[in-house]
């Protein structure tokens, strides 16, 4: 049991009342703390990816330079 007492008040609550919304309040500071890291995490994740297909376009490029085929002139 909590009891507050102060001069001329005296009350007593449950410690049910004081857990069961602390153990809410952690959960959702938790939830949102994944999800903010979750977030960053594939935003980097995606950097990444982005680099990595503009590197291998490049590496492409250099690697087979193929002439564009034209259309064959007609006489």
């Amino acid at each position: 049991m909590v009891e507050f007492k102060g001069p001329g008040y005296t009350s007593s609550y449950n410690n049910i009342f004081i857990i069961i919304p602390a153990i809410i309040i952690v959960v959702l500071i938790g939830f949102v703390a994944y999800r903010l890291v979750d977030s960053l995490v594939s935003k980097k994740r995606q950097k990444l990816e982005k680099a990595r297909m503009r590197q291998q376009k490049k590496g492409d490029r250099q690697v087979s330079p193929q002439p564009s085929p034209g259309k064959p002139k007609r006489k």
